[in-house]
């Protein structure tokens, strides 16, 4: 089970257990689970443990390889499971930003638990924001990006991933869902049917998202900038479930025609 969400070793105390016995079990993306105690469960707790599971598995060495000693932008960050990871490895920083403000407010529920145990390593802290106004919002970049689970939510991946780039100094890791097979550069895209019912904020009906090959995710990166370093895919048996795409991205330092 310690794969399938994320845990800390610290004892909680009654007042804290019922901060966390309170919150709304929807906006927890990612279980958290204390010493003695758990975040209430997610309608959908056991796909999102999967989900969680198979990014860590795939992009978890990264994080681990690269977050020691730099600042981490998390990006579509939820209830901030990355970003406590990226702290846990030895960031010197990290920010996570969601859109949804009940994911924000648990993360930084998260936060402040930890830090009255004494149990956080380095500064984290979590903001409400859009990725679309990314390079506006930031004025220094940040070592490194993490674009986890986002593009496959909005309808201008391209435009996200040039924001995204705006504010990576050194890397940049990515993964994306909705991949389409084939070896073509193209893409579809489609409106959603509305999950939100489900406990899943980020699928909105009426709302529009690409599907995309990834050829045609390939090219998005080197629109936006980047030079993929590796790349990876769940394993062939898995990828009807999961037709993800991960990358690890490091900006490209003098772009053409921009």
């Amino acid at each position: 089970m310690p794969r399938l969400m994320l845990t800390f070793d610290v004892q909680l105390g009654p007042d804290e257990q019922a901060r966390l016995a309170a919150t709304n079990p929807t906006d927890w993306f990612t279980t958290v689970r204390f010493a003695n105690a758990a975040s209430p469960p997610h309608p959908q707790a056991s796909s999102l443990a999967a989900n969680h599971a198979l990014k860590r598995e795939l992009v978890g060495d990264w994080v681990q390889r690269l977050a020691p000693g730099r600042s981490v932008l998390d990006l579509f960050a939820a209830n901030g499971a990355f970003s406590f990871i990226a702290a846990q490895h030895g960031a010197r920083e990290v920010l996570g930003v969601d859109f949804e403000a009940g994911r924000v407010d648990l993360a930084e529920l998260t936060a402040d638990l930890l830090r009255r145990h004494g149990a956080l390593p380095c500064p984290v802290a979590f903001e409400r924001g859009d990725v679309y106004d990314t390079a506006s919002r930031f004025t220094e970049p940040f070592d490194v990006v993490l674009n986890l689970g986002g593009l496959y939510h909005i309808a201008d991946p391209p435009y996200v991933l040039d924001q995204g780039r705006a504010v990576t100094a050194e890397w940049m890791i990515l993964q994306t869902a909705s991949v389409i097979p084939g070896r073509d550069n193209y893409a579809r895209f489609g409106v959603r049917q509305d999950q939100t019912g489900r406990g899943l904020a980020s699928i909105r009906g009426g709302r529009g998202v690409w599907h995309y090959t990834v050829a045609c995710l390939r090219e998005f990166c080197r629109h936006a900038g980047f030079v993929i370093v590796e790349e990876r895919q769940p394993k062939r048996k898995l990828r009807r479930r999961w037709p993800w795409w991960c990358a690890l991205l490091r900006p490209v330092e003098n772009r053409s025609g921009s």
